[in-house]
């Protein structure tokens, strides 16, 4: 089919029933089929015999997105197209070959509707059975129970709640059954079965809760926060209060009842589970009462700019500790040991978005580089709080009881946190080395070599900008924080043996100036020049030879101030100075042969000597 959106009638009938069905105007359909990525759905599963399936949704800003299947989210509008067998769509065949229908908001209350006042007392029907075998009829029944306990677990599972489906006809069978062993006669094994049967999906359900663990998210290679733990606890509290609510209700004592009475061996159980419930919700209730503190703190650290976080350091571990020392259920080392990692998180968070990876080698390189070392100071400040609060946790005793130290690794705790840190001092180590090397822009040489080598130093800068620019504009598929992004940690190393090629060849520019000058104040301007420059490793190797040669000049600079002072006293009734007075210009004379050894002493005590 070579027709275009606009000639195709085939696209005309599924923009017929889209808009009747979904109740837009025609210029969201126009906007959908403007777009290459639908139109290519579209076309697909109308040319394609294999795609049987379309289905077209109203996004949350009103736009129409069609689908190759099923994916769409409660709450959201909907309509479906169905193949009726796999085929190429023809303009005169498309409602012979189609099924169309809308999409329910709530499918999963759309289902559990159907299955209870349609399909199970259809097929629950006994006056439906009349020509089936025995076997078969029970088996019926058996799945439509089945069916209807599914979905009405399910149905509690998203609503965040953990529903416990009781027995088929418990209510009059139940009722029947503590009859019947009142009058010491036997009870129906079959509905004994179906309560035991009940107790062992519960017990399953309520292990499933009881279970959960934030860890788990931390093991899969998730980066969690403190949200999540408080969430996880809060929604287990309410879970387990509303399953304390079934086991204790009218129905559930019921089923306790008469699993007593039959002297059932899962009486235990149920106890048992009723016993452990009500453990686990004493436990939830508790973490949550301490726990929530630390979310405000969370918060307010979140919603700051994370240059400004360094004053909520303190109180947030505080608290930390007061929850440890406090609560009766969270002061084990593994409960602790989640909380701090997920706390770790919310800081790599908070730097990322401080950061900004993706722009960070693009800006300018001062600015970024205070924004890497701020980002490494509050890291820092966290690592040494932790310590420090580990190192006081005796601070937190109360009434004479001692609190249990942190005695796991720390290791256990930073380990995420540490290797982010190693990744920003990588970070940290580019932008110092640009900043050092970008000074050589503004390097002149003085001497007799000095244009020579002041030529060779801005090709050194030109080459190192060039090679710079290219590792700055990298096209990483992840950004460089990323810590499962290898191509960086590549990349850094090459560009390290870069700047160490670049360093030995501007170590060997600095000998050659400071070879070339002609003296000890031209050898001291040399150093100026360079400055910062050689503090650099390799070029302070290359410079370190040539520390004791300034020191024999200071020396030889020193033995001609000695002579010329000696000279001078030999020549005492001689004029020093045409403008001043004898005394004036001898003092004169004196205070700038003082100043030249002063200077030079001055500059040569300053100098850092590897």
């Amino acid at each position: 089919m070579d027709e275009s959106p606009a000639e195709d009638r085939r696209l005309d009938f599924i923009e017929d029933y889209v808009l009747r069905t979904l109740q837009v105007k025609h210029d969201r359909w126009q906007k959908c089929v403007s777009c290459e990525e639908n139109l290519r759905v579209l076309r697909d599963f109308l040319d394609v015999p294999g795609q049987r399936s379309l289905v077209v949704s109203v996004t949350a800003a009103g736009l129409l997105q069609p689908a190759a299947g099923f994916t769409f989210q409660s709450g959201i509008k909907a309509v479906y197209f169905l193949k009726t067998r796999n085929t190429q769509l023809s303009p005169d065949r498309m409602k012979d070959c189609l099924v169309c229908g809308d999409l329910s908001y709530a499918p999963l209350d759309h289902l559990s509707v159907l299955v209870d006042e349609v399909v199970a007392p259809l097929l629950s029907n006994s006056s439906n059975h009349t020509e089936w075998p025995q076997v078969v009829s029970e088996e019926v029944r058996h799945l439509i129970h089945s069916l209807k306990s599914n979905v009405f677990v399910v149905s509690g599972q998203v609503q965040g709640k953990t529903l416990l489906s009781l027995p088929v006809g418990f209510e009059g069978r139940g009722k029947a059954a503590l009859e019947t062993d009142k009058r010491g006669e036997m009870v129906d094994k079959s509905i004994i079965h179906s309560l035991e049967s009940a107790v062992i999906e519960w017990s399953h359900q309520i292990r499933a809760v009881v279970k959960q663990d934030s860890a788990k998210l931390l093991v899969e290679g998730k980066n969690p926060t403190p949200h999540t733990e408080l969430l996880l606890w809060k929604n287990r509290c309410a879970d387990l209060e509303c399953i304390y609510s079934q086991l204790t209700s009218h129905k559930g004592n019921k089923m306790k009842i008469l699993l007593d009475a039959v002297e059932s061996s899962y009486s235990l159980a149920f106890q048992n589970i009723l016993r452990d419930v009500l453990a686990a919700l004493e436990e939830a209730k508790d973490i949550c009462t301490y726990l929530t503190p630390l979310q405000h703190l969370i918060e307010d650290m979140e919603n700051r700019e994370f240059s400004d976080v360094k004053n909520q350091i303190g109180p947030m571990m505080h608290t930390v500790c007061l929850v440890w020392a406090n609560s009766r259920y969270y002061n084990t080392p593994a409960r602790l040991i989640v909380l701090l990692q997920e706390i770790c998180n919310v800081f790599i968070q908070q730097a990322r978005g401080y950061l900004v990876p993706e722009e960070l080698f693009k800006g300018e390189v001062s600015e970024s580089l205070l924004k890497v070392q701020t980002s490494l100071n509050i890291l820092e400040l966290f690592r040494s709080t932790y310590k420090d609060r580990r190192a006081n946790l005796d601070q937190y005793q109360r009434n004479g009881s001692m609190v249990k130290p942190w005695d796991f690794s720390p290791a256990l705790v930073f380990s995420g946190l540490d290797h982010f840190i190693h990744r920003v001092k990588a970070a940290e180590d580019i932008l110092l080395t640009a900043a050092n090397l970008l000074k050589l822009e503004k390097l002149e040489i003085g001497g007799v070599q000095g244009r020579a080598l002041s030529q060779q130093v801005q090709l050194l800068y030109q080459d190192f900008m060039e090679r710079f620019k290219i590792f700055t504009e990298k096209p990483y598929d992840l950004d460089f924080l990323d810590l499962n992004n290898k191509e960086f940690e590549e990349d850094v190393r090459d560009f390290k043996l870069m700047v160490d090629d670049t360093d030995r060849r501007l170590g060997a520019i600095f000998c050659h100036a400071f070879d070339d000058a002609s003296g000890l104040e031209q050898a001291f301007k040399v150093l100026d020049m360079f400055g910062g420059l050689l503090e650099r490793p390799v070029v302070a190797q290359d410079a370190l030879d040539r520390y004791p040669h300034l020191v024999n000049m200071f020396g030889k600079d020193l033995d001609c101030c000695k002579d010329l002072y000696f000279r001078h006293i030999k020549t005492a009734n001689e004029l020093v100075s045409k403008n001043m007075p004898d005394v004036a210009g001898r003092l004169r004379w004196a205070q700038e042969l003082q100043l030249r050894i002063q200077t030079s002493f001055s500059k040569l005590r300053h100098l850092s000597y590897p």
